[in-house]
């Protein structure tokens, strides 16, 4: 089996740019992606056929009790300090599935990350092939599957989407063309797949909304919300987690709405914990899991496209357009492609 992840293209994004290319004749179906909607949670959902509340890799920032700090978890370092490296094996108890795999497993990733300290975790027990442009993928594919005639699991990683996505917007031109980019790529994975009985799925981890710049907000304007806060800002900037002072709880709510009016719904984190939103778990073992201390008291859920950050000594903060991590259906849903032996399934 061949698996591939196109980073950040969703429903909306796949639908906008590539309506009647080779992606969308090979779609066969919808999926939901976890909450929060971004790669950290979602790959390692993947990598370890468990959701968030179970892995206990929420979002892109968490609070880590070992390191007493935040910790941008696909880095795997402190926030503000990127020279202060985190151990995987201090951060997870998870281990990836393909420990356990019954036939040969590979992980095609890009070069850069295909030897970070997250990868080494996420993929212990594949063979990690790194790629430096896309065009390198297929054959790599190819001897993978050659290989292990008995049968093999290949793990393909696309970032490109995504990365254009933040910088431009997914609906900019330059994210247009690496969909066309993609239609193409896949069009030659699968007809170079054709003679071999591997099913070849791909789907996406989020999807995005563009955020204005008007709305993207920072949390020095908001100084009542940031008084509320033990510590800075972790989640991501579409779905913060706060870690709110015991003596502002209470009104916490209150006080956001008050700053920003109805740009976030305030939940207490608790709550979303046991409702399933990180995944389905057994109510009484919420406050046991690992994510139970890494998504502080309250989350902010936005109900606009509208993002909030913070900043921290010796971090550099982008202003991203492109942006993902909330509920919306541009965000949540994702599409599912399938083919066999060079034809679309369904």
């Amino acid at each position: 089996m061949v698996t591939v992840l196109f980073d950040g293209v969703g429903e909306r994004q796949l639908a906008t740019h590539a309506p009647r290319g080779t992606l969308a004749r090979y779609r066969l179906g919808t999926l939901d992606s976890v909450f929060p909607s971004s790669t950290a949670p979602a790959v390692t959902s993947l990598a370890t056929a468990a959701p968030p509340a179970e892995h206990g890799n929420p979002a892109w920032l968490i609070w880590s009790e070992r390191a007493q700090a935040i910790v941008r978890t696909l880095p795997m370092d402190v926030r503000g300090d990127r020279r202060r490296a985190v151990s995987a094996a201090d951060t997870w108890s998870w281990r990836p599935w393909s420990e356990r795999a019954a036939v040969p497993s590979f992980a095609i990733l890009p070069r850069e990350i295909a030897g970070s300290e997250y990868s080494r975790r996420a993929y212990a027990g594949s063979s990690r092939l790194a790629y430096a442009r896309i065009d390198e993928i297929a054959p790599m594919a190819v001897d993978a599957l050659s290989v292990a005639p008995q049968g093999a699991s290949v793990f393909v990683y696309l970032p490109q989407f995504d990365a254009t996505s933040h910088e431009a917007g997914w609906q900019s031109d330059a994210a247009a063309q690496v969909v066309r980019e993609f239609d193409l790529w896949f069009a030659a994975l699968v007809e170079r797949l054709r003679d071999f009985d591997a099913l070849v799925l791909a789907t996406a981890d989020h999807g995005f909304v563009d955020v204005a710049e008007r709305d993207q907000l920072r949390l020095e304007d908001f100084p009542g919300i940031a008084a509320c806060l033990e510590r800075p800002l972790s989640g991501e900037p579409r779905v913060p987690f706060c870690q709110v002072r015991a003596d502002r709880r209470e009104r916490f709510a209150e006080t956001v709405a008050a700053a920003v009016g109805d740009a976030f719904a305030v939940h207490e984190s608790a709550a979303l914990l046991r409702a399933g939103w990180f995944g389905r778990i057994d109510e009484a073992r919420a406050a046991g899991l690992p994510i139970a201390g890494r998504i502080g008291t309250h989350v902010l859920v936005p109900t606009r496209c509208v993002t909030l950050v913070d900043f921290v000594d010796g971090e550099r903060a982008p202003r991203f357009v492109g942006m993902h991590g909330g509920a919306s259906e541009d965000e949540m849903r994702v599409p599912l492609l399938a083919a066999w032996r060079g034809e679309p399934i369904g």
